[in-house]
């Protein structure tokens, strides 16, 4: 009877594979083509702010979804989660990167890999110099 298991195992592994090359191919496709330039753009400012955005998740989903402040700890689905998460930083990222030209955490990074601080603000376009 294992070995009826195993086989089935094999079908969903070469299955996953085909599948993910499938997605790959979609959004490849969407990039030639220009599909949802709006949607490329907001997902731009997304990985642009990527190092501020990963830990933002996390302590998110510390905070909120496990239990030591929000508590909705089995409230609410993956699905759930990752649409709450996904949605709140494209538009945090969007509304960020019109203000400031890194998200916080790269900006960090960016200063203290060149050993001074970089330029945070964007300038106004009123702004001479």
């Amino acid at each position: 009877m294992a070995h009826a298991f195993y086989g089935g195992f094999q079908y969903d592994y070469w299955a996953s594979i085909l599948v993910s090359a499938g997605y790959i191919g979609v959004v490849m496709l969407a990039e030639h083509r220009d599909w949802l330039p709006r949607l490329r753009r907001r997902l731009a400012a997304v990985a642009r702010m990527a190092f501020t955005n990963y830990i933002m998740q996390t302590m998110i989903c510390v905070t909120v979804f496990q239990g030591f402040d929000g508590g909705l700890y089995g409230t609410t689905s993956r699905l759930e989660q990752t649409i709450f998460i996904w949605v709140f930083q494209i538009v945090l990222s969007v509304w960020w990167l019109k203000r400031f030209r890194y998200g916080p955490l790269e900006w960090l990074w960016r200063s203290l890999t060149y050993s001074r601080w970089q330029s945070f603000r964007k300038r106004s376009a009123g702004a001479t110099g």
